[in-house]
């Protein structure tokens, strides 16, 4: 029978490609994990983190400056999906620890234009924006 190895303990491992650029961090340095991905000019494309309180967050990055970015998270209000665009734009997916859910839609302006909520009394609502921010009133049947 062979023996078991024993574990590396250390607080932090580099992984670096074969010209020598650190690709992967993993660390809990801080005092918390986190699992880096990086592009070969040093630039975080992805983590993997869980906060000081134990809550899980992944954090994707775009190559291009000027594209969108995503963060799946669950934070002390609930958990959510945000989709976010230098310059403004943005939406975000959420249920919250209530039961409510919701999208809000952001535009270029950082605008917000549009909410869909389901409350977690099952009631939905529905506002729509004007460029302006304010809210559009809505024709009642």
């Amino acid at each position: 029978m062979h023996a078991s190895p024993l574990p590396l303990i250390t607080d932090e491992i580099k992984i670096v490609d074969s010209q020598g650029h650190p690709r992967i961090i993993m660390s809990a340095r801080s005092g918390n994990p986190v699992i880096q991905l990086l592009e070969t000019n040093g630039a975080i494309g992805m983590e993997v983190l869980l906060d000081s309180t134990g809550r899980p967050a992944v954090k994707l990055a775009n190559p291009d400056s000027k594209g969108p970015t995503a963060v799946l998270e669950v934070d002390d209000k609930g958990t959510h999906v945000l989709f976010d665009r230098p310059g403004g734009a943005s939406s975000y997916l959420f249920l919250n620890n209530a039961g409510a859910s919701g999208i809000v839609l952001v535009d270029s302006n950082g605008v917000r234009r549009l909410d869909v909520l389901v409350g977690s009394d099952n009631n939905v609502k529905m506002e729509q924006f004007g460029a302006d921010g304010k809210p559009i009133p809505q024709m009642k049947s």
